[in-house]
């Protein structure tokens, strides 16, 4: 068992540790060439709406690419005191949006081709979701926060650095907040891949797996449902024959999926994102940010669910 956490806890790590470290150093680039406000540009509609700063635009943008990296960049901020808490919180939490897009290039190979039109829509609804996910984010930033162009307008911008002095001070000022982050980043997920080990997320996902009977979903949906607590390309392939033998509808395996994605989305949330938020945020900040991210998700999909149940005969 030991064995099995400690490879496990290896492959986690050889993930979310590179993109951290460069979310850091990206953050520093950004800081010494003082560069945030041209990048933030692309998005300003976004944070000028939401209130929030060109350097959470900056991160935002990053996030396309790599979201470990771009809310790595912005504990970078946190810890220089040029984000505040309520800010950090409410820029991550916005940060989760590229991600949800740029699921397209895993979700659309399997399920399109398995699913055909039901994989297609399904899709598009979980955009959708993240659409009006992200809508609300800004909504909320914009009533919490006062509007301002900079993090921290009170410094005074330092003459920009010499590209010949860049590797040096970005790799000195990227030290101290590494450091930080990944005294908190290893154990954490030692502890993640342990319990996964010792099963107790197995446990949890058949403690859920009852739940689906709160959910209009048909018998023949629970088969996947199960499946999709391994992975979604287990429900794909459930799903895939019973659809085009006609023995499930479009309505009902889109409504089965997405009360699937709900139901496995908290074991996902404790075993993969527990250990993403909490080794970039820290143990308080890092819950506290899954639980909200996870909440709001999870709470547009299920009025999603029955929504289309009624509407969807």
């Amino acid at each position: 068992m030991l064995a099995g956490a400690a490879g496990l806890a290896f492959s986690l790590l050889a993930q979310s540790v590179p993109a951290i470290v460069i979310g850091v150093l990206i953050a520093e680039v950004f800081v010494a060439l003082h560069i945030t406000e041209t990048i933030a540009r692309l998005v300003r509609p976004v944070t000028r709406f939401a209130h929030l700063c060109d350097e959470a635009g900056a991160s935002f943008m990053l996030a396309f690419v790599s979201p470990s990296a771009a809310n790595a960049m912005l504990v970078d901020f946190y810890q220089k005191d040029t984000l505040d808490r309520t800010e950090l919180i409410l820029a991550s939490l916005l940060n989760s949006f590229p991600s949800i897009v740029m699921h397209w290039r895993v979700l659309l190979p399997v399920y399109i081709p398995l699913l055909g039109t039901a994989g297609l829509i399904y899709f598009l609804l979980l955009t959708t979701v993240g659409f009006f996910k992200s809508g609300l984010i800004m909504l909320v930033a914009r009533l919490l926060l006062p509007g301002r162009s900079q993090c921290d307008p009170a410094v005074p911008h330092a003459q920009r650095t010499p590209l010949s002095e860049l590797p040096r001070e970005v790799f000195s000022a990227a030290r101290a907040p590494l450091r930080r982050i990944l005294v908190i980043t290893v154990p954490t997920i030692l502890l993640v891949a342990l319990l996964i080990e010792l099963g107790v997320f197995d446990w949890l996902a058949d403690v859920l797996e009852g739940a689906t009977r709160l959910f209009p979903v048909p018998a023949e949906g629970l088969g996947i449902i199960a499946a999709q607590f391994a992975n979604f390309v287990a429900a794909a392939s459930v799903a895939s024959p019973l659809y085009y033998s006609g023995a499930i509808s479009t309505r009902d395996l889109v409504i089965t999926l997405l009360a699937g994605n709900v139901l496995s989305s908290v074991t996902r949330s404790f075993r993969w994102l527990g250990s993403y938020y909490i080794a970039i945020f820290g143990p308080r900040l890092g819950t506290e940010i899954m639980v909200i991210s996870t909440a709001m998700r999870n709470g547009l999909m299920v009025i999603l669910i029955f929504v289309l149940a009624r509407i969807w005969q």
